[in-house]
């Protein structure tokens, strides 16, 4: 248990509240209204807790089922720059537990990819099985893996960035740099154009839910040994498949309830469960 800075709006306010290892982003909203604090707020949408990654000038909207201590856990202990921030954005209503897709979504399309700092690459980038891909043509033969969004997540780029094209956006590991050998391998930056910028960040968000809702609901949810595998999918040469996903401990009830209405796609992991 600690105590934790939670900064409201402008930054110009804030409240102090206590997080444990089953603090959720929604209970800490529920906290800081039951202060008074979200009473008055500029801007539109609902309310959402935002990770702000000073480190890496990036940020995103934490999810109200997340658990702030594997947020705040991948943070650099050594420095503390990085913020929790109530702010509210259009972005809630599609990143609520009712809002969970039936299935991993998909896009594809041509972006700028910053391969090392400064240098930028056109490539033709696919999210398919809560993954992301990168290959040179639209045809994806050439197609090599990137990450999974199994431990990776959309991020809004706020530092200035000198790229090619004018929106900015993302994706960046949810575990400690520690984990890595280079940087390069923690963040990966993208460079397109607005519309297709936005399109991306929401179809990323929207898997990595979805990610999410499988860890904590099925696999972690089912007995070992009573979910059977499917038979692995025979992947081109040289294509490394997409990492699977893990095991993670029991969340609170609830936050992750299936919501009303939600039809899991024929096959999918989701459906056998709920058969």
């Amino acid at each position: 248990m600690w105590q934790q800075r939670v900064f409201i709006g402008n930054m110009q306010r804030f409240c102090l509240v206590e997080i444990g290892s089953g603090t959720s982003a929604g209970d800490v909203l529920s906290m800081v209204d039951a202060q008074g604090a979200l009473e008055q707020g500029a801007g539109i949408g609902g309310w959402m807790l935002w990770e702000i990654s000073q480190d890496f000038g990036m940020e995103r909207p934490i999810r109200s089922f997340e658990l702030l201590s594997d947020v705040c856990g991948a943070w650099n202990t050594d420095k503390t720059v990085n913020l929790l921030v109530i702010k509210k954005t259009l972005l809630a209503p599609l990143l609520s537990p009712k809002a969970m897709p039936s299935a991993s979504p998909v896009c594809s399309g041509y972006v700028q990819w910053e391969y090392k700092r400064g240098k930028w690459q056109k490539r033709w980038m696919e999210l398919r099985e809560h993954s992301l891909w990168l290959s040179k043509r639209d045809t994806g033969k050439d197609a090599t893996f990137l990450c999974s969004l199994n431990n990776f997540d959309a991020y809004y780029v706020t530092r200035v960035h000198k790229a090619p094209k004018p929106y900015v956006f993302a994706v960046k590991s949810t575990d400690s740099l520690t984990y890595f050998e280079s940087t390069s391998d923690y963040v990966h930056v993208f460079s397109c154009g607005e519309s297709e910028g936005k399109n991306w960040l929401e179809k990323i968000l929207l898997a990595r839910s979805y990610v999410l809702y499988q860890e904590r609901n099925v696999i972690s949810g089912t007995a070992a040994g009573s979910l059977q595998r499917s038979g692995t999918r025979k992947q081109p040469p040289g294509q490394r498949p997409a990492q699977p996903l893990v095991n993670v401990s029991h969340p609170k009830a609830d936050p992750m309830s299936a919501p009303i209405g939600f039809e899991p796609a024929a096959g999918s992991l989701l459906a056998r469960r709920h058969a």
